[in-house]
């Protein structure tokens, strides 16, 4: 499929639904709210939308979907999941994408597209209590540069981003298979369980010695590594 050109159609319409919004819109109290509304704002036109562009609209999915909304281009499943950047801030925060498992079942067993719909926003310079919409970037997760996935040690793992779509745009390899991105988060999430359960390992052997010396003093073994994070 041509990613590239999906892309940048559901990257124009959506532009036009927000055109008019794109200086002045209310300030919400902190990103996520302000993803939210924008968020609320796509699903309320959703079906509009995808009737306009050739598409088939699927019903708006609960909260325990990797994705906000979701389409069929030609009997192929799209599931976008909207991401804001505030502009404001100088670090990047993407507050996590999905579990590594709900990801590959999404992508393996659904073979749905799963693509991120961005938002940069930063505050107005015209308006007070507003925020301005600088951008909006669409793309699938699938395409994005290999040094851009990270995994976090949250329950059985959390997908992460370490640069907002916006920032990688002329990276992204448009014409990436499938069986090459598995080919590169597999090795991804292969290292990540190996790191844990060599953590979970020396954890494991503190408790061993805590009981061998008979509670008298408990501390976890640590690595160079580790005293960096305390």
């Amino acid at each position: 499929m041509n990613y590239k050109k999906i892309s940048r159609t559901f990257e124009d319409k959506v532009s036009e639904l927000f055109e008019e919004l794109r200086s002045g819109i209310a300030e919400r109290e902190d990103s996520r709210a302000f993803g939210a509304m924008i968020e609320k704002r796509i699903t309320q036109n959703w079906t509009k939308i995808c009737d306009e562009l050739g598409y088939e609209p699927l019903e708006i999915p609960g909260r325990r979907t990797i994705f906000d909304f979701a389409c069929k281009v030609d009997k192929q499943l799209f599931g976008f999941d909207v991401k804001t950047k505030d502009l404001d801030t100088t670090s990047y925060s993407d507050g996590g994408v999905c579990a590594v498992g709900n990801l590959l079942k999404y992508m393996a067993n659904d073979k749905g597209i799963f693509v991120i719909a961005e938002f940069g926003h930063n505050k107005s310079g015209t308006k007070n209590e507003s925020r301005d919409i600088e951008y909006i970037r669409i793309a699938p997760f699938h395409t994005l540069p290999s040094n851009c996935y990270r995994i976090e040690n949250l329950g059985t793992g959390q997908v992460r981003l370490n640069y907002t779509v916006n920032q990688v745009w002329d990276e992204i390899e448009w014409d990436r298979s499938y069986k090459e991105f598995f080919d590169i988060f597999c090795e991804l999430a292969l290292t990540h369980y190996k790191r844990v359960k060599a953590d979970a390992d020396k954890r494991i052997q503190s408790i061993l010695e805590f009981k061998k010396n008979n509670y008298e003093h408990f501390t976890f073994t640590r690595n160079k590594k580790d005293d960096e994070l305390y």
